[in-house]
This record gives C-alpha cells, sequence and structure tokens, in this order.
C-alpha cells in the first residue's frame, strides 16, 4: 500500500524533515533533479532519500519506460545496451562502425546509431507518404 499524504507519513514514520519533504514532492511529481533544483538539496541525498521511500512502500517503484506506442497499443521492450551490441559483432563490422561513426563527426557510437534510426525512420515516412 503507498501512503498518500505526508501527514500520514508524519504519524507513521519517524523520518527527517527533509526527507519527508522530498517524498512529498516525488508524490507531487517531480523528478529527482527537479526536487534537487527546488530545494537545493544535492542530488544525492534526493535520490537516496527516494530510493528509501520506494524500498519502505512509501513511494512507488520506478516504472520501466516504454520505447513506443503504435496504433494505440503500448509495445514494451528491453532497451539493452550499445556494449551489447558491439559484442555480438565481429571484428570487422566494429572497425567500420567505429570508422563510419568518425566520419560522420559523431562523438559516441550510440550518437551514431541515433542517426541510423533517424535517417532510417525519415525514410520510412517519406516512401509511405
Amino acid at each position: 500500500m503507498i501512503k498518500t499524504s505526508i501527514n500520514e507519513l508524519l504519524r507513521s514514520y519517524s523520518r527527517k524533515p527533509d526527507t519527508l519533504k522530498i517524498w512529498q514532492l516525488s508524490k507531487d511529481g517531480l523528478s529527482a533533479r527537479e526536487i534537487s533544483q527546488q530545494t537545493g538539496f544535492k542530488f544525492n541525498k534526493v535520490n537516496s532519500a527516494l530510493r528509501r521511500g520506494r524500498e519502505a512502500k512509501i513511494l512507488p517503484p520506478i516504472v520501466k519506460s516504454q520505447l513506443s506506442k503504435q496504433f494505440g497499443r503500448q509495445t514494451y521492450m528491453r532497451l539493452g545496451s550499445i556494449s551489447s551490441i558491439c559484442a555480438a559483432l565481429s571484428e570487422d563490422q566494429v572497425n567500420w562502425l567505429g570508422n563510419e561513426a568518425r566520419r560522420l563527426q559523431c562523438e559516441t557510437v550510440s550518437e551514431f546509431i541515433l542517426e541510423l534510426v533517424r535517417d532510417a525512420h525519415a525514410n520510412e515516412e517519406l516512401n509511405n507518404g
């Protein structure tokens, strides 16, 4: 059960006022970074308080992000990592990837893959009208 009000939290838990404020701001929909900026608390303090709140079931767990919504249906998929992509490529393919990324003046492999996806999507949009 997720507790909803700050007064309920004060009655149930002996927590510092800063922690309770962080929890309430999180319940109000602010991100950890926004809470840090609004309160002036260090990001690590905010993040730690949010983690403790989730562990105590005072705050809801972090929801995995969804990749896309297509035709009104939600498609959920694990994101994976750039490292797993590179590990599955041959040495020649990794060299090609690095050379192409440099040729296009990309600073990272992820930036290069981002450009590949954007180009492929734009081409599909053009072809489909």
